[in-house]
């Protein structure tokens, strides 16, 4: 059932969405192993799965990548740092961008311009406990392992002194 699951929602993906895609220029493959194999999509000469569970990435030099879908945690489609800065740009004066989300093992946090030199990012659980805090003294870009905690919803808060906003994040 879940590699029927991972198998059509690589089919709509990739059929459906398409038209979506054409700006993007690389397959980001990540596997459960945390080892991230990255593809320029016009290097891609077929992209197959098969019943018995398979994925198999074939270029245009003949080269054959294959991957148990058992062993890959998701398919990505990006347009490398551009997407970062585009999702920044896209959030309207938002101070800081959580992804990707949901989230497995590791959460990345970039931070763009804040009115003061040090923020406070700090994980919450739904319920509010704190469960993770750190203090950031400039912009950029960080990460925080949340591999420790369990499936479900989380909040992300920054508090820059003259501003807090608070971001919802999902936990595989």
């Amino acid at each position: 059932m879940k590699h029927k699951l991972l198998k059509l929602n690589a089919v709509l993906l990739l059929g459906l969405g398409f038209s979506s895609l054409q700006g993007q220029t690389t397959m980001n493959v990540m596997a459960t192993s945390n080892t991230q194999t990255n593809y320029a999509l016009s290097t891609i000469r077929k992209l197959t799965f098969s019943g018995s569970g398979n994925m198999t990435v074939t270029n245009y030099a003949a080269s054959v990548d294959n991957y148990m879908l058992t062993s890959v945690r998701y398919l990505m489609f990006t347009n490398g740092v551009a997407d970062i800065k585009s999702t920044l740009a896209d959030a309207k004066g938002s101070s800081f961008c959580l992804y990707p989300n949901p989230v497995v093992d590791v959460l990345n946090i970039q931070l763009s311009a804040m009115e003061s030199q040090t923020a406070t990012l700090e994980l919450l659980s739904i319920d509010g406990k704190l469960l993770y805090k750190a203090q950031f003294n400039n912009t950029g870009s960080y990460q925080v392992n949340v591999s420790h905690l369990r499936q479900g919803i989380y909040l992300c808060r920054l508090n820059d002194g003259t501003s807090i906003e608070t971001k919802k994040i999902v936990k595989q």
